[in-house]
């Protein structure tokens, strides 16, 4: 048995047909045994509150995309712009974030402590993708607004359902979100 955890970016309801009977990965076929739903609209994950630290744990190799160059790190601007440009995508307008509250949260993050490895990942019989696997602790600077703390918050919710960085519809970057210690 395998349990897979997808995450749906649109607001409301699931796509027609959801779940299949079937799904196919490969040539091989399998049957959908369970299915189960935790809804996180958008506006449940902006207003859950302010956040000023968060670990995340790398389930899937993390790395981003920069001018046809792979950084396999968990680079917290990266991490945060990553975030911002897809939750702008699929959030309600209403929702959306403003540049100028990521850029402030940009400037206010930072990496609090790292462990992990790259991993090679085949993506063809030729050719591998290097990836972070492992956990970071990110974490604002005292003197961040509550805005700030505020959007920090509902992004890092937000990465458990969208995964940071490339590649993440591949099911790179996936993530768990948990409390600090």
């Amino acid at each position: 048995m395998t349990l897979w955890r997808l995450g749906w970016l649109r607001d409301g309801e699931l796509p027609e047909g959801w779940p299949p009977r079937m799904v196919r990965f490969g040539p091989c076929e399998l049957r959908v045994t369970g299915f189960d739903v935790d809804p996180w609209p958008f506006a449940r994950l902006a207003s859950a509150g302010p956040t000023r630290r968060v670990r995340l744990r790398m389930i899937t190799p993390l790395f981003f995309s920069r001018s046809g160059r792979d950084l396999p790190l968990p680079e917290p601007v990266l991490i945060v712009r990553s975030l911002w440009t897809r939750w702008n995508i699929y959030a309600p307008a209403a929702l959306a974030i403003d540049e100028g509250i990521v850029r402030e949260l940009a400037d206010a993050v930072f990496l609090d402590s790292v462990s992990g490895a790259s991993r090679q990942v085949p993506l063809t019989e030729q050719v591998r993708q290097v990836g972070f696997v492992g956990s970071a602790e990110l974490r604002l600077l005292k003197t961040a607004s509550v805005t700030v703390a505020d959007v920090f918050g509902a992004l890092s919710r937000f990465a458990a359902i969208a995964g940071i960085g490339a590649l993440t519809t591949h099911g790179f970057g996936a993530v768990e979100v948990g409390p600090t210690v």
